[in-house]
């Protein structure tokens, strides 16, 4: 249909932009959703019952209901971006593969803005499937099992050979070798064993684009576990302008495919589930792109107190040690004191009446409580690393004294799991299951190391230290300028080792891979990664000193 009079003069910047407003974005999500709903029920989908997946985190608008299935899938363009090709050990996507196993395939939805193919499906998914049909391979060599697998068993790279030309394609394949010998190295599959029983036949891509399966023959969704890609959204629009009016004059909209992507820039704080259980007043033909967005605003405003993971468990154990992780209301008092004994608060925020309910400690039961005033992601700059090791020394102490140790953050899943990578990294084994593989003894020395006795007396002004079980003046001489280097040099010489960095990027990967078997929320971003990478790898403990110097 023809646009309106009114904007039919404006340019296609002004008609983009306008596009961009929610309630163009909110009436494209809903017609892609209709038509996610059409390709499911049409053949050969229709005949096997693939659960839907989304795709972080754009897929998720176009999922009318809450999905039955219990899986999480993050597949991100950026790995495979050109000249990248990357295999993240950050997002394997492990229960994805139970998953397909137990269905025998499923449907991962994404969208792209000005794409055929977001580069996640066309790339980068391609890419995980070789990788691991090749680590299974490997596995099964490895441990010399009798079911050999079978003579036609595909580890071959499949790309849609509409979007990747045969170039491409061979540039890809030849760091496919890379990317195995780097998961193989890595130890990132804990479970070798349960993924060779898990996988017993290979994974394979296929594509759906503007409602038509390709890459695919009827047969193969019998060979493989199957990963339908699937791409809801329209795109046979002008190339110049990626918009097409749909509506009449009154209540029309400007369609454009893959709405959903960067929902921080449009969206307002609305969540899929918000839109989709106020959808018909989100979607009222009678409100105008500003009142959607007063709707929007209220719809977040009235919602705030009751965010999506209320249901989801605030702690989880991490593996056999008295460590848990959580979200603030794990660490809620007076509750909080009857599953734990200590609480490292990292957030800027303190429940009323903590301080009371620890002073009310008895000699029996000591509490015990540390608070690390550590800003909410971007707006941290250099806080999380300043605490670092007094986090780590907190839980290093309370744990050698068997004591239970809550770490807790906002939601259990940025700042408070960078500090236990940290702590993983330095006094565990990086196995599945996680354990110290430091004696008590040696955790005990560490602080005495770094204490210094002359400051003994000083007085705490404000009862931190005094809650937290440790030395005031441990705690200050470690928020001085060269806090981290003191830490680090007690490390290397209280444990005899070797001067070198105690994490790398890659033990990091392995260590938040090993904690998220516990705990299922753990995304650390990549601000809270980059503050570790700092942490451990920029210390002047580490440069490589003049052979010369005396």
């Amino acid at each position: 249909m023809s646009e309106p009079s009114r904007i039919g003069h404006q340019s296609n910047r002004e008609k983009r932009k306008l596009a961009f407003r929610a309630r163009h974005r909110l009436h494209s999500i809903d017609r892609d959703a209709v038509n996610l709903k059409q390709n499911q029920r049409a053949a050969p989908l229709s005949s096997f019952q693939f659960p839907i997946i989304p795709n972080k985190h754009c897929g998720a608008w176009y999922l009318s209901s809450r999905n039955d299935v219990e899986a999480a899938a993050h597949f991100k363009s950026t790995d495979g971006h050109v000249g990248t090709y990357n295999f993240s050990l950050k997002r394997l996507n492990l229960p994805l593969v139970q998953l397909l196993s137990q269905r025998g395939g499923c449907v991962l939805v994404d969208s792209s803005t000005r794409k055929t193919l977001p580069d996640s499906f066309s790339r980068t998914i391609p890419i995980w499937c070789c990788v691991l049909n090749r680590i299974v391979r490997r596995y099964r060599k490895d441990m010399s099992t009798r079911e050999e697998l079978n003579d036609d068993w595909d580890d071959g790279l499949h790309t849609p050979a509409s979007l990747v030309s045969p170039e491409e394609h061979a540039r890809i394949l030849a760091l496919i070798g890379e990317r195995v010998e780097m998961l193989w190295r890595s130890r990132a599959i804990v479970d070798p064993r349960g993924l060779v029983e898990t996988l017993t036949k290979p994974l394979r891509a296929v594509w759906v684009v503007n409602n038509e399966l390709s890459e695919c023959s009827s047969h193969q969704f019998e060979k493989y576990f199957t990963l339908v890609c699937c791409n809801p959204s329209v795109q046979s629009l002008d190339s110049k302008n990626h918009v097409e009016w749909v509506g009449d004059d009154v209540a029309g909209y400007y369609y454009s495919p893959g709405a959903a992507d960067d929902e921080s820039a449009w969206a307002r704080n609305l969540t899929p589930e918000l839109f989709w259980s106020n959808r018909d007043a989100l979607l009222d033909t009678r409100l105008t792109d500003d009142q959607v967005d007063c709707t929007i605003d209220w719809i977040v405003q009235h919602n705030r107190h009751f965010p999506d993971d209320t249901a989801k468990q605030s702690s989880d154990k991490i593996g056999n040690m008295n460590l848990f992780v959580g979200s603030r209301k794990a660490g809620r008092p007076p509750e909080c004191f009857t599953k734990f004994d200590c609480i490292l608060n990292v957030t800027e925020n303190e429940y009323a009446g903590m301080r009371d309910v620890i002073n009310r400690r008895s000699d029996e039961h000591k509490r015990h409580y540390l608070q690390l005033p550590v800003l909410e992601g971007k707006r941290d700059k250099t806080e999380l690393e300043r605490w670092m090791p007094i986090a780590l020394i907190f839980i290093a102490k309370h744990i050698r004294e068997g004591r239970k140790v809550l770490v807790h953050c906002a939601q259990g899943k940025d700042r408070s799991i960078g500090i236990v990578l940290a702590f993983v990294c330095i006094f565990c084994r990086l196995e599945y299951p996680l354990q110290i593989k430091i004696k008590n003894e040696c955790l005990d020395g560490i602080e005495q190391m770094i204490h210094n006795h002359e400051e003994d007396n000083d007085v705490d002004s404000n009862g931190m230290y005094l809650l937290s079980g440790l030395r005031g003046a441990t705690v200050r001489r470690l928020l001085r300028e060269d806090g981290r280097e003191v830490f680090l040099e007690a490390i290397h010489r209280h444990l005899s080792l070797p001067t070198e960095p105690l994490a790398t990027k890659e033990r990091l990967r392995i260590a938040h891979h090993l904690v998220s078997q516990d705990r299922e929320q753990a995304e650390p971003t990549r601000s809270t990664f980059q503050k570790l990478n700092r942490f451990f790898m920029s210390s002047t403990l580490y440069r490589t000193r003049d052979p010369s110097a005396t």
